[in-house]
């Protein structure tokens, strides 16, 4: 079964990141359990890598999956969405970590703004940006004879039938 299940690159590579997370987190557990019982602080850790592969696993799961909507074909949109998680755990993990340590000044919503904006930027130019520049086939033949032909191939006139075997004159 692991055979199967990792002789895809990308499930290779999560495998790994999956180990290594249980593995580092772990032993920081340990060490600080051992270390200093009274004060815990691989709760951070957990969280903050926990969130890094939780994205790692969106993004594959969003790449692996074989339907036919936008967010799961273009890779932009797909991006989008791994971005706007990440985006949205971080700054609720942020949220956490400034109400347990600092209660009494709030720094978590300038995180939020810049990188909010950077997201909402992301998401403008994704869905909304191109949208007016693109030209509307309005024959369905025309759709199905461009999805047939090759990327990057160009098309050929067609020759006109003569009848006769001599080349048509110009």
């Amino acid at each position: 079964m692991f055979k199967t299940i990792f002789k895809d690159r990308a499930m290779l590579v999560f495998g790994i990141h999956l180990a290594l997370f249980i593995l580092l987190v772990g032993a920081a557990a340990a060490l600080n359990l051992y270390a200093t019982p009274d004060r815990i602080w691989f709760i951070w850790l957990l969280a903050g890598w926990g969130i890094a592969l939780a994205t790692h696993d969106i993004a594959l799961l969003l790449k692996k999956t074989h339907r036919r909507e936008r967010i799961f074909i273009d890779p932009k949109a797909r991006s989008f969405v791994v971005q706007l998680f990440a985006y949205v755990a971080v700054v609720l993990l942020l949220f956490v970590v400034n109400y347990t340590q600092m209660p009494k000044v709030w720094w978590f919503y300038w995180v939020a703004l810049g990188w909010g904006a950077g997201v909402a930027a992301q998401g403008w130019c994704v869905f909304y940006r191109h949208r007016r520049s693109r030209p509307v086939q309005s024959q369905p033949q025309a759709i199905e004879k461009s999805e047939k032909a090759p990327a990057g191939a160009t098309r050929k006139p067609a020759k006109a039938k003569t009848g006769s075997k001599r080349p048509a004159a110009r």
